[in-house]
């Protein structure tokens, strides 16, 4: 994959500067084990100051090869913004980092939201605030899920076919028994997804009580009572999981995650927006999760999209990355990113998060989404 040498993350469109900091939680999963888990997390907030105006990194080259001439928006440590701030949990997609959506992160902060992004141990890779380094194994994941990977190559393309299809004039128990045949032959992921959940707990509470603290550099700025999630892929279905278990969390966005959860059955009673992509094969796959909401819900189709492009890849990627996978014994060729130009792709999802939490965090009028005001290459549903 070739990365932009040279690039300056996009200015944030919002009137604040962006600050940010790294924290790390550590909590004890099995009270029969004495083993932590480290739960790193990098913080962006808006800022009233550059503070030393030094510019976090985009991310580590033992992570990313390639990105250490991409430059960022967000000053270390600088001063934040008087006042109390709405707060967004992040988890990113299954084997990238903390910073895989920094563009949103920051563009969000620079609306006046504080953005948590955490990770995730064994399931992505980071840079610990002493500078340790862990590392992603992807040859250890390829082996323990080679089964459930199989499986999802097969059946998922079936699916969005079956969307496309048969599906859209199918009724909700047909959808239902659909979705649980998925989910069935992937127990290891849904497995999974609780972990992530519980680390996601973990953050979010580790980090409300630290704002408590006086000496906090976040004292009595978090909006406890205005408190949202998001996350992209398998963060995304994390995201969706967090409305039912943490009475906190008030809306949610999932960017182009399968609804992997131990959960997927339970309407979801808040308000939420998914945004999935249209490339083949595999397209269309959050329709479930929409038609099982039972608040406010919005589902977006990006057109031209694939799954690439709900990431920062879009923004540092110097050329497309044309890669090689096996479907339904077939090997064909597979783009990391679809024809939708990557400044707009860019923009629709900043657009559209920035939108969809102003309205249930901030209670704001919509500018978009309750519009016909769209991009053109959103397509845009609403219950």
């Amino acid at each position: 994959m070739k990365i932009k040498e040279k690039h300056k993350l996009r200015k944030p469109s919002g009137p604040y500067l962006v600050g940010c900091t790294h924290y790390s939680y550590e909590y004890n999963p099995d009270e029969k084990d004495d083993k932590k888990r480290v739960i790193p997390c990098i913080c962006f907030y808006p800022a009233k100051g550059i503070g030393e105006g030094k510019l976090k990194k985009y991310v580590s080259e033992s992570i990313l090869p390639g990105t250490n001439g991409i430059e960022t928006n967000s000053y270390i440590n600088a001063p934040i913004c008087d006042g109390k701030h709405p707060f967004l949990l992040f988890s990113h997609g299954f084997s990238l980092s903390c910073e895989a959506n920094t563009v949103q992160f920051e563009e969000l902060a620079s609306h006046g939201y504080i953005v948590l992004s955490i990770g995730h141990p064994g399931d992505g890779s980071y840079e610990l605030p002493d500078g340790e380094i862990l590392k992603f194994d992807m040859e250890k994941m390829m082996k323990d899920y080679q089964e459930e990977t199989t499986t999802g190559t097969e059946i998922f393309p079936k699916y969005a076919a079956w969307l496309r299809g048969d599906g859209k004039d199918a009724s909700m128990d047909e959808h239902r028994d659909y979705y649980k045949r998925i989910i069935d032959g992937q127990p290891r992921m849904t497995a999974q997804s609780e972990i992530w959940i519980k680390d996601s707990l973990v953050a979010l509470d580790m980090f409300l009580n630290e704002a408590k603290q006086e000496s906090a550099m976040l004292y009595n700025h978090v909006d406890k009572e205005n408190i949202g999630a998001f996350g992209m892929s398998f963060g995304g279905a994390t995201a969706l999981s967090l409305t039912h278990v943490s009475d906190l969390i008030k809306a949610s966005a999932n960017l182009d995650g399968f609804f992997y959860s131990s959960m997927w059955q339970k309407p979801i009673k808040k308000p939420i927006m998914v945004m999935q992509n249209d490339g083949a094969p595999a397209g269309y796959l959050l329709t479930f999760s929409f038609l099982n909401a039972e608040n406010d819900a919005y589902m977006v189709t990006v057109k031209n999209s694939t799954h690439g492009n709900f990431m920062d890849y879009n923004e540092i990627m110097a050329e497309n990355y044309i890669g090689k996978a096996t479907i339904a014994g077939k090997e064909v060729e597979k783009a990391m990113l679809g024809e939708i130009d990557p400044d707009k792709m860019e923009n629709i999802m900043n657009t559209l998060l920035l939108d969809f939490f102003n309205k249930y965090l901030k209670g704001k009028d919509s500018q978009v989404i309750d519009t016909d005001d769209l991009p053109d290459d959103v397509i845009l549903l609403r219950k």
